[in-house]
């Protein structure tokens, strides 16, 4: 009697579970992770804080459906082979100044032109411009890189090791570190100069020993750096501009569902605007910074500085006649400087 009513017991708890187990639908399953690693070649400064402000942005509307971790000082490897992983999908994002990555596709360096813009902010307006802002962003899209941000960070200046550049001639015979691209390294023949290409990370020592006379590059870079304790001597002759892009791999992009593509496509565009004010007011910090620790801010002399804005406006020009792949772009972008001048 006791064994037949332990049977019919179970018998009901069994029965009992199972109808539980149909009545109670089944826990949704985890949300799927994305990894985004985002590299930059900065320790500190604008392209860092795009990183955090991008980060704190997406995972506020995807609650961490992306796990976006960031690295800073070229941590995932020098400038050229981080390119080379947004490319491959090894690296899922990178942010830094285009003109980097004209290996990948030359016509993102007309950005570079000197002699454009009447100060950073107009560039900041051509450079979003809508008719200008997704063709340039786009350019290497079938090449395995998309940018999703721009905003113009800095203008440039040149830190001399020996003499300082107060007139436009003393730019002649000088050995300058320049980026990669055919718009600073024609700039600086222009004026007389010797350019020398050298990855950021080797530019300071590079300076320390005496490779290079000079460097051409902005405040953000000298600043952090602490260049002031090689020279003191910083000449802004402020005709042309760093911009800063974040690109993204397309490959990497394209394993996204729609929802979250829209999601990053938007946040970096908007932080286009108020990353541009972050580095205006950056840009005036920096400077402070350079003449605390002792270093000297120079302008050359009215007559020299329209004479070397004259120079430069000639160097984007002389650019796309040797390379025509760039005049649709260039294009572009002139009539971007022209319809945002005021």
């Amino acid at each position: 009697m006791f064994r037949k009513s332990l049977m019919m017991n179970l018998t009901m708890t069994v029965a009992a579970l199972v109808l539980v187990a149909v009545a109670v639908p089944a826990a949704p399953a985890a949300a799927q992770k994305f990894t985004m690693k985002i590299g930059t070649p900065t320790p500190r400064g604008n392209q860092n804080e795009w990183m955090a402000r991008f980060k704190k942005a997406v995972d506020a509307r995807t609650g961490g459906e992306i796990a976006i971790k960031l690295y800073p000082a070229s941590q995932l490897g020098s400038i050229p082979r981080s390119i080379e992983g947004v490319q491959l999908g090894t690296i899922e994002a990178w942010v830094g100044p285009p003109g980097f990555v004209k290996g990948v596709d030359s016509r993102y360096q007309v950005m570079d032109a000197p002699g454009l813009f009447q100060d950073m902010s107009h560039a900041q307006r051509a450079a979003t411009h809508p008719d200008f802002r997704d063709h340039f962003l786009r350019l290497g899209e079938n090449k395995g890189i998309r940018g999703i941000s721009i905003y113009v960070s800095s203008t440039l200046a040149v830190l001399t090791r020996g003499d300082p550049i107060r007139r436009i001639g003393d730019f002649k015979g000088l050995k300058i570190r320049v980026l990669a691209s055919e718009m600073e390294v024609e700039a600086m023949r222009t004026l007389g100069a010797a350019p020398t290409p050298i990855p950021l990370m080797e530019v300071l020592p590079a300076l320390q020993r005496g490779a290079v006379d000079g460097v051409r590059t902005a405040v953000v870079i000298f600043v952090p750096f602490k260049y002031w304790t090689i020279s003191k001597y910083l000449t802004e002759t402020d005709v042309a501009i760093i911009p800063v892009v974040a690109f993204v791999s397309t490959r990497w992009f394209k394993t996204l569902p729609q929802r979250l593509r829209t999601i990053i496509l938007e946040e970096g565009r908007k932080l286009d605007q108020p990353m541009h004010k972050y580095s205006l007011n950056e840009r005036r910090i920096l400077r402070n910074v350079w003449v605390k620790n002792g270093g000297e801010l120079i302008k050359l002399p009215a007559a020299d500085q329209k004479t070397l804005i004259a120079k430069m406006a000639k160097v984007g020009p002389a650019v796309v006649a040797k390379n025509p792949e760039l005049k649709e772009t260039y294009g572009k972008l002139l009539k971007a400087v022209a319809a945002t001048r005021k």
